[in-house]
């Protein structure tokens, strides 16, 4: 019987059954052993049939109809219509319905069924089940699929890593050719995903990688799920890729339990990567630390200069702490545990990316001449940059120089008589030197008076003139 929110369902509505992973022996074993009393044996055949009605195009115009299904179980359309009510309901199917030019269309997903251990740790499935074949049913059913156990706690693991015995380079896994993409994209719809295996995140850290690797390794992979902050800090703050990663968790891992001491992960790559706290007598290997020195005194123009290009170039490639490490030794110093643990936690916050990180320590470091970083400036900047929008070493670069630019002095504004300003101009130095010369030759005029003969002497050669030009006239 169809819902009343239930597109209407008829033996000429279409249905497509996108293609789903073969079920292995072990899913085949559970579908037949505690599906099945679920479900029902229609139920059970319905499953079957859809996947016998499988499109390999997976395309939407290559539908089939449902008068096909109906002659395949040889039954009505409301007993298919229950049956596949409850294949959705324990989670074997996902229903979806549209209509296109073609008309109405159903579209079947099958699902993969639930391993035996998740299945009875269900608690709507394990109860339905228990409600079902009863106790004693139940509890035979759990042994048949309880995994045998052996004591391990005195052997010793000999098992080979899987990067110990294949080489492989590291590139090439961190980025994927084409061909191992393409593949991936095909076979992410499909495939079901473990929350540990999950694809490549926004954060650019292959956790399928990682999973795949420590699952060879016989690590916890719950655990390696709820240590996912750790992981991605510790390998934006040292720059370690995938495979790194999972050879240091697979050293601090228990050979018995599969877990691992966060704390004690992090004091490995802390004493593994960190640099020496003393500086090297030698000089810094930095070339672009001595160039980001000679940035304090380039004049701001629109465009970057070879110094600040490389200084930029530097913080795209450096991690937080090589950069830090890198600026500190450049000034004679070095890192702090303190400054570790201010990297670390703006890190972890993921509120900047690396490059812009770095810009902050550069800008604190050089143009503040500070001589360790300091938590609270810290933070204030990193919050500035964050509400600015900084996300790139060039804007951080463009929004330092911007504030560094010295502001106008205020004039002085008078007003006189007439309602107009007077405005007092600044004079430079050299005309001001320029201006003394010349009240001081003033002073010196007034000092040389003429005499009163002279006076005299001056006014008969000047009237002598006046008598000489009227007679010429």
């Amino acid at each position: 019987m169809q819902t009343n929110n239930e597109p209407q369902l008829t033996p000429k509505t279409g249905l497509v059954v996108p293609t789903a992973p073969a079920l292995s022996a072990a899913q085949q074993a559970v579908l037949a052993e505690l599906y099945l009393p679920l479900i029902g044996p229609l139920a059970y055949s319905l499953y079957a049939a859809l996947r016998s009605l499988q499109s390999p195009e997976n395309e939407l115009s290559n539908r089939r109809s449902h008068a096909e299904l109906l002659g395949i179980l040889g039954t009505d359309l409301p007993t298919v219509l229950a049956a596949r009510k409850k294949l959705e309901a324990t989670g074997l199917l996902q229903s979806y319905f549209q209509e296109d030019e073609l008309g109405a269309v159903y579209v079947y997903q099958l699902q993969a069924p639930l391993a035996a251990l998740p299945f009875f740790a269900d608690d709507l499935l394990s109860v339905l089940l228990l409600d079902t074949v009863g106790e004693l049913r139940y509890q035979q059913l759990a042994d048949d699929f309880a995994p045998v156990s052996i004591d391990l706690s005195k052997a010793q693991n000999v098992t080979a890593n899987v990067l110990d015995v294949f080489h492989i380079d590291s590139q090439k896994v961190t980025q994927s050719p084409l061909p191992v993409q393409k593949v991936r994209a095909q076979l992410a719809a499909n495939e079901p995903v473990e929350a540990t295996g999950s694809a490549v995140s926004d954060d650019g850290f292959d956790w399928q990688l990682l999973g795949q690797i420590l699952k060879q390794n016989y690590v916890d992979l719950k655990q390696v799920a709820g240590s996912r902050q750790l992981i991605i800090t510790e390998s934006r703050v040292y720059g370690l890729n995938e495979i790194e990663m999972a050879k240091l968790i697979s050293e601090v891992a228990s050979l018995t339990t599969g877990q691992f001491d966060e704390s004690q992960l992090k004091l490995v790559i802390a004493r593994r990567y960190e640099r020496p706290s003393a500086p090297a007598a030698s000089e810094p290997p930095a070339d672009a630390t001595k160039a980001a020195a000679n940035v304090t005194a380039t004049k701001p123009t629109g465009n970057l200069t070879a110094a600040e290009q490389q200084l930029v170039n530097y913080a795209k490639t450096a991690t937080p702490y090589d950069f830090l490490a890198d600026l500190k030794q450049e000034k004679h110093g070095f890192v702090t545990a303190g400054e570790n643990r201010l990297i670390h936690d703006l890190v972890g916050r993921g509120v900047l990316p690396n490059p812009v990180i770095n810009m902050l320590v550069f800008y604190l470091l050089q143009n503040r001449e500070l001589a360790a970083l300091n938590r609270n400036l810290l933070e204030t900047v990193a919050n500035d940059w964050q509400q600015h929008a900084i996300t790139t070493p060039e804007a951080a670069l463009t929004y330092i120089k911007t504030r560094q630019q010295p502001k106008q002095p205020a004039r002085a504004r008078r007003r006189n008589n007439n309602g107009r300003p007077v405005r007092k101009e600044i004079v430079p130095k050299w005309a001001q030197k320029q201006a003394t010369g010349s009240a001081n030759a003033k002073a010196n005029s007034g000092a040389n008076q003429l005499t009163e003969a002279q006076r005299k002497q001056l006014a008969e050669r000047v009237a002598k003139l006046d008598t000489n030009s009227k007679k010429e006239d």
